[in-house]
């Protein structure tokens, strides 16, 4: 299949067969074409060399291409469109129309480029409904820009998925919205019925797709449980599934001292069968590989109809000529080191021999580094722990689990912004089996994999406990013929402080309300990191909750604890995906993020939805003063740097919430 390739930030990214690609678009491409049966060529170029190959039948399809009547004439667009983007008139933010609503918008000049569905909207949108905008067209964006931001036009017209925070645009109306496709040759019926089917499939498993991915890359529907007849005849012919699992990787797989297996992956596809009410119509068969590789080489030549976990990598997943399901876990990942992380230089890294999953990640965020290899988790952390290496690389749950250890307790973390995310992988082809997953996947309740996790984190405790004794035997051997109650008596002690120790350090650094880490954490970030020149991507958010004192005056304290754990509900949910919310008072917050520059408006816009958007049984209400403060406003910044402007920010959004409401600010706080 001849696919245009328009290079596009966060829609189509990595121009050359070689190149990584990524991108809302490619995404997409990639999912139908896993329905489809597609192998797809590539062809660059800019927008409208590429649109002129698909009038002249050049290439078979293009992404992102808007219907209009003209090129209804010219290209087939299928039943569904990719997504939709929506037409705003902004001014800059230094412009005093910024505070005055779209009415102060008449008489003023409002820019577009000539001859295009943006003007279309806009003539429409001002005649039909008399705002009286003088309009003024250009032949291209620089042209259109440079009047504005040089002020001899008020205001101008773009899409919201095309203005990035750096270009301090306010929008002020919203005039229209148009829906993109991904285009068909006219020349090729066949290929727009291919699609269309691939698109009924896609959004019967997995409705929220292009949601999920518009939110993926510029940040419902119930999904149908009832399993469709290719999926059925598919089952009848294979009622037996293979799943091959990666070994010794718990909480996700592993085999257990019983021989069978063990983690979330069992979890989560009995779940699922029960979701589907195929319980009778199936059986899982599980096969264990030894490393990841092994794993994925076994999807490939047959020996296993699916496996777990995969890497949720599109890119290689093409390479690797696998289809992959939608997300079952994202794991954030951390670095583990001794001694003071200011001082760290990571020249060398352990890694456990055989399993790859752990080779992948390093060699992907740490390409320079030396890897040295161990045959277990023990002799991993032994490495870090003895100096012979600098680091190594554990995701969250297996830290939790290991680290608990006695003889890792020196041993320090630091969680990196890049998590990762597993799936279920299917081979080339099976298609069927991909729509079975990804509908029972859908179906799962909220969490689900997260939440298996606790189970197997508890037994990687134990199984590491088990392990410290054997390590020990021969002293423990003399003890126990010395004296068995002593022996006794030290196997409850370690057990004991081993809890314990987890306890406190619990309690030591979360907030007993809310269940949010506290100030002592986030100090402890602070005093690590905060005076390093800030990270790619670092975003510092301040948020005080208004009108708390009044509630607890006027409504008692019970009322004051629900809006404070309402509050904090609302930015878990939404900023929990791209880092850490802390409670550092009794109505503060601060959370650290990692976004793309471009993610941060959608992310600050839904967290004011949700906050708008709340109601508790007490209290029908909840504001919250925001502030925040982007990595690349200023240079040399430090994240303490930060943290102060988020909070002068904050304090600037709570003036101007009193400011509105009236309210005496030294009586509500």
């Amino acid at each position: 299949m001849r696919v245009g390739y328009v290079q596009s930030t966060n829609f189509m990214e990595g121009i050359g067969d070689k190149a990584v690609k990524r991108g809302m678009a490619y995404d997409y491409i990639q999912r139908v074409s896993y329905y489809a049966n597609w192998h797809c060529i590539y062809v660059y170029g800019d927008w409208n060399t590429i649109l002129d190959k698909l009038y002249n039948g050049e290439i078979d399809l293009m992404a992102g291409v808007s219907k209009t009547p003209e090129r209804m004439e010219k290209v087939l667009f299928p039943d569904y469109p990719m997504g939709s983007e929506s037409y705003y008139i902004y001014v800059h933010a230094n412009n005093p129309l910024a505070n005055q609503g779209m009415a102060a918008l008449a008489g003023h000049t409002v820019s577009v480029n000539h001859n295009t569905l943006m003007e279309t909207i806009l003539r429409n949108w001002n005649d039909s409904e008399n705002h009286h905008v003088r309009i003024k067209t250009f032949s291209g964006n620089q042209s259109r820009y440079n009047d504005f931001y040089a002020g001899k036009t008020d205001a101008t017209v773009d899409t919201d998925n095309a203005v990035k925070p750096e270009d301090k645009m306010i929008p002020v109306a919203k005039i229209g919205q148009s829906e993109f496709y991904l285009a068909v040759n006219r020349q090729r019926p066949d290929i727009l019925k291919e699609l269309n089917t691939a698109l009924r499939k896609i959004n019967s498993t997995t409705p929220g797709f292009t949601n999920q991915l518009s939110n993926k890359y510029f940040s419902g529907l119930a999904v149908l449980a009832q399993l469709q007849n290719d999926e059925l005849a598919w089952l009848k012919y294979h009622p037996v599934i293979s799943v091959g699992y990666v070994d010794d990787y718990l909480p996700l797989s592993g085999t257990g001292n019983n021989g069978r297996p063990t983690g979330i992956i069992v979890d989560v596809l009995n779940e699922m069968v029960e979701e589907l009410k195929i319980q009778d119509k199936v059986q899982f068969k599980y096969v264990a590989f030894g490393s990841y590789e092994a794993m994925i080489q076994g999807l490939k030549n047959g020996a296993v109809d699916m496996v777990f976990p995969a890497n949720n990598d599109v890119d290689q997943a093409e390479r690797d000529d696998i289809f992959l399901t939608s997300e079952v876990i994202n794991a954030p990942m951390y670095l583990v080191y001794k001694g003071d992380y200011s001082d760290l230089q990571l020249r060398r890294m352990s890694a456990k021999r055989g399993n790859s999953i752990g080779d992948i990640y390093i060699r992907a965020h740490y390409p320079n580094v030396e890897l040295v290899y161990y045959d277990d988790i023990f002799e991993v952390l032994d490495a870090v722990k003895d100096g012979t290496v600098d680091g190594c690389i554990l995701n969250q749950f297996r830290k939790d689990g290991y680290l608990s250890h006695p003889d890792y307790w020196d041993l320090n973390t630091f969680m990196l912004k890049e998590t990762v995310s597993r799936c279920f992988a299917v081979k080339c082809g099976n298609n069927e089996l991909l729509s079975i997953l990804n509908r029972g996947i859908t179906n799962l309740p909220e969490d689900f994999g997260m939440n298996c996790t606790y189970t197997y984190t508890e037994k990687i405790s134990s199984m590491t406990i088990k392990d410290f004794f054997l390590q020990h035997i021969f002293i423990f051997t003399i003890v126990v013929v010395l004296i068995s109650t002593v022996f006794s008596g030290l196997v409850a002690y370690i057990i004991l402080i081993q809890r314990n120790k987890r306890r406190m350090a619990f309690l030591a650094h979360h907030d007993s309300l809310t269940g949010l880490l506290n100030r002592q954490s986030f100090d402890e970030v602070i005093d690590t990191g905060g005076a390093l020149p800030a990270t790619e991507n670092l975003v510092v958010i301040a948020m005080d909750l208004n009108g708390l004192k009044n509630v607890n005056d006027a409504l008692g304290h019970e009322a004051g604890d629900e809006l404070i754990k309402g509050a904090a509900d609302c930015m878990t949910r939404i900023l929990s995906p791209y880092g850490t919310v802390y409670r550092i008072g009794g109505d503060e917050f601060m959370s650290v993020l990692y976004a793309e520059p471009d993610q941060w408006p959608d992310i600050i816009q839904r967290l004011k939805e949700a906050f708008n958007g709340w109601k508790g049984e007490k209290v029908d209400k909840l504001s919250v003063s925001v502030g925040s403060v982007v990595f690349n406003e200023a240079e040399n910044l430090t994240m303490k740097k930060m943290v102060t402007m988020a909070d002068e920010r904050m304090y600037q959004d709570k003036a101007e919430y009193y400011r509105h409401s009236g309210a005496d600010r030294r009586k509500n706080r």
